[in-house]
């Protein structure tokens, strides 16, 4: 049984899990986008990862955000709704964000063990949180290092943004993944998100001093989604 601290971080539900090394001292920290479903999977993601942590895999924590919408706060600007039963997407990111680096940032390493170093923060998140997590890449250097997880890079103009904007700290870490079976959705726009995958990661390696991890897992959207966590989770923590 796992344990989490919950808390309220500028009105939003989060939570932190600490690893068993925090009890000596301050970890890294990754905060996750979408800590509402993050936290349904939490137990079989750690499974695979507590065994390594101090040794290939340094110790961290993980702090759980939930937004009050995803497509609220997970879009970086107003967009059409993908069908007729689905809310449209209204552009509140940059608040998200704002509430994100602050307040919440803030709270949780007041409260818990964390390292305030930059190169000890991350940013993760699945889906739209995974869009969230790189339009963060552009809009703020707290973060040493991001993680894309199956991200919704298919959203209305991200490719047209990614090309005509930088990174504020051209040094972070990017790790991006998606199903192989995600650009054979029967959605026009969803079906588009292989190459705007391939092309942000192509983008990526222009803008970054290291290019980004590119990985393709097996199977569609909601296929093993905690091994996905778990690699993602692995490849932005791990020592290089």
């Amino acid at each position: 049984m796992i344990e989490l601290r919950r808390f309220q971080g500028a009105g939003r539900a989060c939570f932190a899990w600490l690893p068993p090394q925090a009890a000596q001292g301050p970890v890294a920290a990754v905060y996750c986008n979408g800590g509402d479903s993050l936290e349904e999977r939490l137990e079989e993601i750690l499974e695979g990862l507590v065994p390594q942590m101090g040794t290939g895999l340094p110790p961290f924590a993980l702090i759980g955000v939930a937004p009050t919408s995803w497509e609220q706060e997970f879009s970086p600007w107003p967009a059409p709704a993908l069908g007729k039963k689905s809310p449209a997407f209204t552009g509140g990111c940059d608040a998200y964000l704002a509430d994100l680096t602050g307040p919440i940032l803030a709270q949780a390493e007041a409260q818990f063990p964390l390292s305030p170093r930059r190169e000890d923060r991350m940013l993760a998140g699945y889906s739209l949180g995974g869009l969230a997590s790189l339009y963060a890449l552009y809009q703020t250097g707290v973060f040493g290092g991001v993680a894309s997880l199956s991200g919704s890079l298919w959203f209305p103009g991200w490719v047209e943004f990614a090309q005509s904007h930088r990174p504020l700290a051209p040094d972070t870490r990017v790790y991006l993944s998606l199903g192989q079976g995600e650009e054979k959705s029967r959605h026009p726009l969803m079906r588009q998100v292989g190459d705007c995958t391939r092309c942000t990661a192509e983008i990526l390696t222009h803008q970054l001093s290291r290019p980004p991890q590119l990985e393709f897992h097996p199977g569609g959207h909601f296929t093993q989604v905690a091994r996905r966590w778990q690699q993602g989770l692995y490849a932005l923590m791990a020592a290089e």
